[in-house]
């Protein structure tokens, strides 16, 4: 059976139509969760403790995945190995992480919540904890319950695995100063959050990410941060 679709994209109503067998019209999502292991190794983020982020990221990204999917959600990454998804050839810098993020945003195609999965960094090694940033013009309150979720979880989950991590709360991204605003990663068409693990920089930090119980702890709890989130969320609700 075919069945004929008319699209709405962006509050607008398209005179096309589309001819789509009705079983998609059943599944107007392309996956449930849109995981992104930030960074590259063109970009490779922090380092610190004889770890890199963008490797880090993305070893997290694959524990997160599977233990989404034994929960029997189906997820998307924007990228499964350490190479950028665009050339990140652009001689300006913003327009570069710009052109990246929007990027990564596409190449998971529709899901129902987008997480950009972090550690942290900075010149001052006294800095330490997790935080979790949400863009409070794109899908606010859904996106706060997002990033509330998240955080929550990676604070307890790591105080179980025996690291008592300073929670460094939920934030607007707008308070990390970026010169662009809120940050390319959290402008999508879907509620959205980026996760700092912990600070590579710091020796506290970085030690504990070397333990085993700590490398699982942060990907569990990113597991069960979006699925609340998602047991919770109504999709289509307004943004």
């Amino acid at each position: 059976m075919r069945t004929l679709v008319l699209l709405v994209v962006f509050g607008l109503v398209s005179t096309s139509l589309l001819v789509l067998p009705s079983a998609a019209a059943s599944a107007p999502f392309d996956a449930d969760v849109g995981l992104d292991p930030g960074h590259s190794y063109v970009d490779v983020g922090a380092v610190g403790g004889g770890l890199r982020e963008f490797e880090l990221n993305l070893e997290t990204a694959l524990r997160v995945k599977a233990l989404l999917e034994a929960r029997g959600f189906s997820v998307r990454l924007t990228h499964s190995d350490t190479n950028p998804v665009s050339a990140m050839s652009h001689p300006d810098w913003v327009e570069m992480v710009r052109i990246e993020q929007e990027a990564r945003i596409a190449a998971v195609g529709r899901v129902r919540c987008y997480v950009s999965i972090n550690y942290n960094g900075l010149s001052n090694p006294s800095f330490s904890g997790t935080e979790t940033y949400y863009n409070p013009d794109s899908f606010g309150e859904r996106s706060y319950r997002l990033a509330e979720a998240l955080q929550r979880n990676m604070v307890s989950s790591l105080w179980k695995a025996g690291y008592q991590a300073l929670d460094r709360g939920v934030k607007s991204d707008l308070l990390a100063g970026k010169p662009y605003g809120h940050f390319f990663s959290l402008r999508g068409p879907q509620p959205s959050a980026t996760v700092e693990g912990l600070f590579l920089t710091n020796p506290s930090d970085a030690a504990a990410l070397w333990r085993e119980e700590v490398r699982q702890a942060i990907p569990q709890a990113y597991s069960r941060g979006i699925s609340e989130f998602l047991a919770g969320d109504t999709p289509g609700a307004a943004a």
